[in-house]
């Protein structure tokens, strides 16, 4: 409680400490899956350095998003090639996360933190 006591004397509100910390997260995952969706159009694994570094730590971050999807959601297959919808529902369940967390930060968290 000190804590708290010591952000509002600064002028910081929790909920909106909150409110940034879920828009934040959102938008580090929603690019952490759209890099995996064009890393995704490159089928061999790079082998620079830096971008190897950045091809893993997306994998690390998305991967465990993705895979739950993936298991319940085969790709769907057109022909000669497969079409991955996980990504497509992993961007809508996060956009229905961050508006679910957001109004329950602003109507509930906000009026009692304020």
């Amino acid at each position: 409680m000190m804590g708290l006591a010591a952000l509002q004397a600064f002028g910081f509100s929790v909920g909106d400490l909150l409110v940034a910390v879920v828009n934040y997260s959102y938008y580090i995952l929603l690019g952490c899956i759209l890099v995996s969706i064009v890393i995704s159009f490159f089928p061999r694994y790079p082998s620079g350095g830096f971008l190897q570094a950045v091809y893993e730590a997306v994998r690390a971050i998305v991967n465990p998003i993705l895979a739950p999807i993936r298991s319940v959601i085969p790709p769907l297959r057109l022909g000669g090639f497969a079409l991955d919808l996980s990504p497509l529902i992993a961007l809508i369940g996060l956009q229905i996360l961050r508006r679910l967390l957001l109004i329950v930060i602003v109507n509930f968290i906000q009026p009692v933190t304020g």
